[in-house]
């Protein structure tokens, strides 16, 4: 079976795909100015992205991984997520908090997803 890496930069693949899964990077916002709300909608936007480019969408995500900053932000960021996943379509999710590589980075999140 083929492994189809997408969007290697020489130290990581942005997305991989194997054996019928989509398996994301921890992808971060490029809006550094922008508040969780922002980031988080700039992140999920990018994983859209992904998801079609490999012929998926966010109702086949299986599991997402998320790392707040700051623990606080935990609300608004279900706000946002709330409104973007899919009814009934709910991935198995882990949220936990720490320190991501780029201080103004306020959330990380990868997900694996069935083409």
């Amino acid at each position: 079976m083929e492994i189809k890496r997408n969007g290697a930069n020489g130290r990581r693949s942005l997305s991989v795909v194997y054996g019928g899964l989509l398996r994301t990077s921890g992808i971060t916002t490029t809006d550094l100015e922008a508040d969780i709300t922002g980031q988080t909608k700039d992140v999920l936007h990018v994983i859209d992205n992904i998801l079609a480019r490999n012929g998926t969408d966010k109702s086949r995500v299986l599991t997402a991984t998320i790392t707040l900053a700051d623990m606080a932000d935990y609300g608004a960021f279900n706000a946002v997520w709330d409104s973007w996943i899919v009814d009934g379509c709910e991935p198995a999710r882990s949220v936990t908090g720490g320190a991501l590589a780029v201080p103004e980075y306020r959330i990380k999140i990868s997900v694996v997803a069935a083409l």
